[in-house]
């Protein structure tokens, strides 16, 4: 009996893998490029345009404002809608954001086009955790989860080739390499809009591909595990008086603030390796650490989700990526920095791989997660992407210090250990997978 209930977990988990969790990564894997691309146009872009390094800069940012901003009606219209409307309307807006963006003539244009992206985008990160969420029962949901993260570390290993491909390649329409870009990138956004409606449903009892026996299973868990699905969701007021809530905000507030101390600092080492003009090997290089960070991902969503346990998974590894790279500002530029920074990738892909577990296993919002409290969570994450380049430049500037921007980044990593992984309590622990 035990190989048969084992063989039907493993049969569920391949056909989740493939039948959803490939297509989220996949579409990640367009939202994060969507995201990065303006980087590899903006040198020509600001030349053609007249753009100062300050206009630049803050239609970069724009993306960033639209995205906290709109993150909570995103929320309200996925509960409304439901997984179809909702992701056709965002990723055909992303298609469009991107169509305006081949066009822009002013600044102006440039602001509004990528404000729309962020308006589009912002629902998706915690839209697609909710529904993995509701996919995968909480001893398998690390793993599934960070399999579709990985998708971003991947889309920032192969974005720049990418683009950079696409500036190079022959351009029949006579626009700016930049402009013809914007324009391929886009086109498949409004393709995959419609896939992606036509082949995403909310929950597993509409999924076809899914036997029914393999559908009663996930059922079974999910009760197993977490309690009856019908149990009412608590109200906003109510969750802002969890603490949890505001452990999981205060925790990814630090981890994605903390990781722009990566994200600012790879580049700049890498070229100080004295590697000549080689732009492969710097790439290659480069792509190290987020490789690492890829690799942390999936181990460690996989080690949760065998150990049954969440925090220390989130915890330590924060910590340990931030002592890396703290340890590695104060290190002349050279090799051991670059292998400290790979261990700092893989401590940042391991404790974000298996954070979006936490809100289910502490039961946020009821027994089934909630989306409000995932939407809350994420922006404060969005948050760090504003307040890790600002606090970046502002140290910098005044001290004219880059490793101790560094340094204080990467202590917010550190702190995330006390924050969340501390006195846990018996919400915290989650059943462990079935051995079989």
């Amino acid at each position: 009996m035990d190989q048969v209930v084992g063989g039907l977990r493993q049969q569920v988990e391949r056909k989740l893998l493939v039948r959803l969790i490939i297509p989220i990564a996949i579409i990640t894997f367009v939202n994060s490029i969507d995201r990065v691309n303006v980087s590899y146009a903006g040198s020509a872009m600001s030349a053609d345009l007249a753009l100062s390094p300050d206009q630049f800069g803050l239609g970069v940012s724009m993306f960033f404002f639209a995205y906290l901003l709109f993150q909570y009606p995103h929320v309200r219209l996925l509960r409304a809608w439901g997984i179809k409307r909702w992701i056709f309307v965002s990723m055909v807006l992303w298609g469009l954001s991107g169509l305006w963006m081949s066009r822009v003539e002013s600044a102006a244009e440039f602001y509004a086009a990528r404000f729309l992206l962020g308006m589009a985008e912002a629902g998706f990160a915690p839209g697609m955790t909710w529904l993995i969420s509701r996919w995968a029962p909480p001893s398998m949901r690390a793993g599934a989860l960070a399999a579709a993260l990985v998708a971003v570390p991947l889309s920032m290993v192969l974005g720049g080739p990418l683009c950079g491909w696409l500036l190079g390649i022959a351009n029949p329409l006579g626009w700016e390499p930049w402009r013809y870009m914007f324009l391929l990138i886009a086109l498949p956004n409004l393709v995959l809009a419609v896939v992606a409606a036509l082949y995403m449903v909310d929950s597993p009892d509409k999924a076809r591909w899914l036997s029914p026996v393999e559908r009663d299973w996930l059922a079974r868990e999910f009760v197993a595990q977490e309690g009856a699905a019908d149990s009412p969701a608590i109200p906003i007021r109510q969750l802002a008086r969890d603490p949890w809530l505001w452990r999981c905000c205060l925790t990814w507030l630090l981890v994605m603030t903390g990781s722009y101390a990566l994200v600012f600092w790879l580049p700049q080492l890498v070229r100080q390796l004295n590697l000549g003009s080689s732009e492969l090997m710097i790439g290659t290089l480069s792509a190290l650490p987020l490789a690492a960070l890829a690799v942390g991902l999936m181990v460690n969503g996989r080690r949760s989700d065998k150990k049954g346990e969440r925090l220390r998974h989130t915890g330590f590894p924060a910590a340990a990526a931030g002592l890396a790279m703290m340890a590695a500002a104060f290190l002349q530029p050279g090799w051991p920095v670059l292998a400290l920074l790979c261990v700092a990738g893989l401590g940042i892909g391991a404790a974000q791989g298996v954070f979006w577990a936490i809100p289910g296993t502490v039961r946020l919002g009821g027994d089934r997660v909630s989306v409000g409290a995932i939407a809350l969570i994420s922006m404060f994450g969005t948050a760090g992407g504003i307040i890790g380049p600002w606090l970046t430049g502002a140290l910098v500037e005044s001290s004219g210090n880059f490793a101790l921007a560094i340094a204080l980044l990467a202590s917010l990593l550190v702190l995330a250990l006390p924050m969340i992984a501390i006195a846990p309590g018996e919400r915290a622990k989650v059943r462990p997978a079935a051995q079989f």
